[in-house]
Order: structure tokens, then sequence, then C-alpha cells
């Protein structure tokens, strides 16, 4: 287990958060195209809407390649009221681990017209020199951090359908409303790091597994909320390489800050370019094992071993999840009080019967807990 230097992502994560708290489907890739181009468009408010303040959206895309020991995950972010450059944060996360070492970048700029593009119409995001564009291949997502060391600039492709929008309400006003664009992806690219430096060094992605999921709705960090969520896509014969296999998973479920109620949960399990199951609620517990701290954070812990089990039926699925890496992101709630994000990188060990056929595959993926 290794921490992706923890001092450093604490102090950029505080700044980035606590300003903020006041391929193919069935029916054809353009087909596909198309329809993302619609189910994973912005939703900006309305202009004056008293809700404003607690506006939050973004982009999430994640990539894992084992054969190069890499994995990283980006986030593209709007928050509070878009429409007032000294009410609203746009804020950039770049977290990446190789061989190499691990980094963490977090930017944070104010949403100006000039500088900040989005729309109600597209999917396609700018955040000064980052952004996010739909293509007729896939999403060409474009991250630079604010040093210019670390650049990434890849194309994901879609080739299975996205799921059921996931819709969470927790509180009078409040909501989360969570899409899976597209569960599994093949991502071709570059990572490069310490550019323009002695240490400058180019990670070339080819047919690598991706991710891609949006987020957005209303609610303030300081509310009382929570969540866990995890995905793995299974390679191709398993470990042996970075090709897209047939099996894929994702859940989600809301919770209270302390995780002992549920609000909602769902998991969705992928074969090929469709879903072949859906668990909702009732049917999916989570139990998490082996709590820990850091001396920073030390009264936010989270799990070294996550078990979710799920039933519906003839339907059931056995998923254990060991972390391996993580990073915390802390937002400030009160004076020295915090709400963590953990981004967790582990493996994952999926067991279970879908309509009669056995699923089982080991992969690595990603979780975040957030308590």
């Amino acid at each position: 287990m290794r921490t992706r230097s923890i001092i450093i992502t604490i102090v950029v994560a505080l700044l980035l958060f606590s300003a903020a708290s006041n391929a193919v489907c069935a029916k054809g890739q353009g087909s596909l195209i198309d329809e993302l181009a619609e189910i994973d468009s912005f939703h900006p408010p309305k202009i004056g809407d008293p809700i404003n303040m607690m506006y939050n959206e973004w982009h999430y895309f994640n990539v894992i390649d084992e054969e190069q020991g890499l994995s990283l995950m980006t986030t593209l972010k709007l928050s509070g009221d878009i429409y007032n450059s000294s009410n609203s944060l746009a804020t950039i996360v770049l977290s990446y681990s190789t061989p190499d070492g691990e980094k963490f970048t977090g930017d944070i700029y104010p949403i100006t017209p000039d500088q900040v593009e989005f729309s109600s119409e597209t999917p396609d995001l700018r955040i000064y020199s980052s952004m996010v564009m739909l293509t007729e291949e896939g999403y060409h997502v474009y991250v630079v951090s604010a040093d210019s060391l670390t650049v990434f600039d890849a194309m994901f492709k879609p080739f299975t359908e996205p799921s059921p929008l996931f819709i969470a309400p927790f509180e009078p006003g409040r909501v989360v409303n969570w899409l899976v664009a597209s569960p599994k992806m093949k991502v071709d690219g570059t990572l490069t790091t310490s550019k323009g430096t002695a240490q400058e060094k180019t990670y070339t992605l080819k047919n690598t597994r991706g991710y891609h999921d949006h987020n957005w709705g209303y609610w303030l960090w300081q509310d009382d909320i929570g969540w866990d969520w995890g995905q793995a896509s299974e390679s191709k014969n398993h470990l042996d390489g970075n090709d897209v296999g047939k099996y894929a998973f994702c859940f989600g479920n809301v919770t209270d800050n302390e995780h002992t109620k549920s609000r909602g949960a769902v998991l969705n399990i992928w074969k090929n370019k469709k879903i072949i199951a859906r668990f909702e609620d009732e049917e999916i517990q989570i139990q998490h094992d082996y709590m820990t701290t850091i001396p920073q954070l030390s009264n936010n812990p989270f799990p070294m071993v996550t078990v979710l089990t799920a039933d519906s039926g003839e339907n059931s699925m056995s998923i254990t999840f060991n972390t391996e890496y993580f990073t915390p992101i802390p937002i400030e709630v009160e004076p020295y009080k915090y709400l963590v994000i953990w981004e967790l990188t582990g493996t994952y060990d999926v067991n279970g019967c879908i309509d009669g056929k056995t699923v089982s595959y080991t992969s690595k993926g990603f979780m975040e807990y957030v308590a």
C-alpha cells in the first residue's frame, strides 16, 4: 500500500474544495456517439436560481494499464454559481501512479466566459487549456497542469451502452445524479510527466482499458452525505495484456456521512456491449473492513477491504476490493473538521452467477469512499 504524496495532496485539495464549500454498440458507433451527445451533456442551473451555490457537476475519466503499471484518473468540475466568477470554481484534478512514482495535481480557476466553456447541448467542456470534447471517434480528453509539467492527451473510444441514470435525492433540495456514460472504453494517447525538464517521460497508451462517468446535482459538502463507488472491467484473458474483456461492473451507493444509512444504491453488470444484470437498493450489501487512517486525517478512516454482495432472484454477485494505493482529498466543512474523498486503486475479485452463467475474474480497478 502506498500513498500518493499525501502532504502535497492535502494542501492542494484543501485549496480546491474548501473554497467550493460556502467499438460499437448494437446500434452502431454513430448512433452511440449521437446518444452520448444528448445524455452526457451538461446541466447548468438557471441564472438567478437561489440553489445555484449548491450546484456541482463534473466529467470523470480513468485508465488502467497493467502492462505498464499505470493507473490514472482525471476530473473536470464546475461548482457554485457559475454565472458569477466570485462565487464559482472550475476545478481540474489529475492523479496517476506509475512504477516511477505517484502524483496528484489539482488546479482551480474562476469561471469566466472567456476561459470556461460549457453547454446544455453538448458534453464538451473547456477549462482554460484543458478540455473534454466528444468527437465522431469518442471523447478527446486533454488535461494540462497549471505548471505545464504534466500533460494527459488521449482518445476514449466507447463501445458499450450507457447505464440508466441513477438519481439519489437525500434531503429537501439535495440530489445526486450519476450517469455511467461508458463503462468499457479503449484508450489511445499519452501521459507526459516532468515535461520540459531533464526528467521528462512519456507513457504511450494503446487500446488501454478506460471508463467515463458524469455526475451532477445540488448539495453542500457540509451536508450529511457520503458515498461508495467502484468500477472495474475485465482484461482480455484476465491479467494477460490490456485488451478489454467481456465483463465490466460499476456500483454506486449514496449514504449518510457515517455510512450507516443508504439513500440509494445500484450495481450494473455489463457483458460485451450490453447490461445483463442490475441490482438496486436492498438487493445490495456493502461491508468495509480494516479501516485505516493517516496521521494528517486521523478522524477520517478509509477501508483497506470492501466487500459487496448482491442478490436478485437467480442472479448473485460477490465483489471484493483490496486497496493498494490511496489519495485523500479533504474538504474542510468546519474549522478543523473534514469530509474526505478517498480515491482508491486496487484489485477486484469478482464472482457471481448471471442468467445461470458463471462470472469470475480478477482485475485492477478504482473505488471512492467519501465520509
